[in-house]
């Protein structure tokens, strides 16, 4: 069997969800809600608890690198884990946003490595090598929208949103929730109030 694109991935993931958005996972120990202040390592449960509340709301999870690198090599293991938990599914795509700014690190994003979807990239000139592995896709950090990138898929973090172009075929819109909706909450609840604040973007769609 043909393995799927990222574009028929993201396409699946957007009908089967009815949903157009995706969530940011950027943990900091000083926002951790009380009930995962209490783990050693509280970056792969409190992934995991978000998880579990908002997977049938997001078509897909961005992975903020720095923010799991800031713990170190117990960071670098609960990205992993964390990323692992919510491909299990085979459905939910996921990024990681690093964003590279070579080829150099191709073996980071493969399935020897976090075995993510897509990855950020500064220049076009890096995207090739991520891209050259079948259903892996590498978006383009841009300042504000380039008319000269064409064909390319871009991702633009004032705006919020990822596009995936799938070449010239069709524009596939990511809208990406940020801190404010990963930390909606702080107290025993915190996992509802995170679902809900999703949930009241998703019906914006």
């Amino acid at each position: 069997m043909t393995p799927r694109t990222f574009y028929e991935k993201l396409a699946d993931a957007q009908q089967q969800r009815r949903s157009d958005v995706a969530l940011l996972l950027a943990p900091k120990l000083s926002r951790m809600p009380l009930p995962i202040a209490a783990y050693d390592d509280p970056f792969l449960p409190f992934g995991k608890a978000i998880i579990d509340v908002t997977r049938d709301l997001v078509c897909a999870y961005v992975f903020d690198l720095a923010a799991y690198l800031a713990l170190g090599a117990a960071g670098a293991i609960a990205l992993e884990r964390t990323i692992a938990y919510a491909r299990a599914d085979g459905t939910t795509v996921t990024i990681l946003d690093a964003p590279f700014a070579t080829g150099a690190y191709v073996e980071a994003a493969s399935d020897g490595g976090f075995c993510v979807d897509g990855v950020t990239v500064t220049q076009t000139e890096a995207a090739a090598a991520y891209t050259a592995e079948q259903g892996r896709a590498a978006f383009v950090v841009v300042a504000v929208p380039n008319q000269h990138l064409t064909g390319v898929d871009l991702y633009l973090p004032h705006e919020s949103r990822f596009l995936a172009t799938n070449g010239a075929q069709r524009v596939y819109q990511i809208r990406l929730l940020g801190e404010s909706y990963l930390y909606a909450g702080s107290r025993e609840d915190f996992a509802e109030q995170v679902r809900a604040a999703v949930s009241a973007e998703k019906t914006h769609a």
